[in-house]
């Protein structure tokens, strides 16, 4: 596995046109100016991804800069209200697709079945997924972390074939637990490590014969104090950013902790 670390913002539902436009030029200043050689990407909301991604797209010397999606279809075009699929994204030069967000599965209801059905179509058209795995406060406290990990792993993975030609390079695991997301309380150095060792532990068997392991990455009120920590620690590709991710000398922060 390459050794380059992997940082994504996660906007969410936030920021207007004119916010994100300004945060996108000082992320895309601060990476010409800074010597940041790993991969950065962003995730607007998608109601401002085609001004976004060309502000992107236009600087071409900027080759660790990509734009994504926070949630896609589980379908192809058609007839579904309110959906935007992969295809549509394409015409945005989105790369990596977020799948599985705590919050998409608690607020939204997305169930097991559902990413399971958009992960497959994506890594089946040979697109990148950020696949949100993480327990909830109550699941901890009864010591069922690493069961509801498995399980999650295990319905959005397990179904693919090992005669099929996905590339695993294209599947990045994003460890989110969900007591710690928004609350600015982030997991412990060594929780991180020892579920970072049990997620790629899993991932080799799911995935086997698995050649490339995807990379796993950490979430969780991931900032600019912590960032350095926990970039640092063993198994740890990079981090899923929310809060901090929309503050331009927080984010810039974070990326240059490496």
């Amino acid at each position: 596995m390459s050794s380059k670390k992997i940082i994504i913002a996660n906007w969410k539902q936030n920021g207007s046109l004119k916010s994100l436009r300004s945060l996108t030029s000082q992320i895309i200043k601060a990476l010409k100016l800074k010597s940041i050689s790993h991969s950065v990407v962003i995730l607007p909301p998608y109601v401002y991804l085609p001004i976004l991604a060309e502000q992107v797209l236009s600087n071409k010397k900027i080759r660790n800069l990509s734009i994504g999606v926070q949630n896609v279809s589980a379908f192809s075009d058609g007839a579904y209200t309110g959906e935007v699929s992969f295809e549509m994204c394409k015409d945005f030069g989105s790369k990596y697709f977020l799948v599985g967000h705590s919050e998409r599965r608690q607020i939204l209801s997305e169930s097991d079945v559902l990413i399971s059905n958009k992960v497959s179509r994506l890594l089946n058209h040979n697109k990148k997924v950020i696949l949100c795995v993480g327990e909830t406060l109550a699941e901890r406290n009864k010591k069922l972390d690493k069961s509801v990990i498995s399980k999650q792993l295990i319905s959005a993975l397990g179904s693919l074939s090992s005669k099929s030609k996905i590339k695993t390079n294209n599947i990045i695991i994003a460890y989110e637990p969900i007591w710690a997301i928004g609350s600015g309380k982030s997991a412990s150095s060594e929780d991180i490590y020892n579920t970072h060792s049990y997620i790629k532990k899993k991932l080799n068997m799911i995935l086997k014969p698995c050649k490339i392991l995807p990379k796993v990455i950490y979430g969780g009120s991931v900032n600019n104090t912590n960032s350095k920590e926990i970039l640092s620690i063993d198994g740890v590709d990079g981090t899923l950013v929310g809060g901090a991710s929309l503050n331009a000398k927080k984010f810039i922060e974070i990326c240059s902790s490496i």
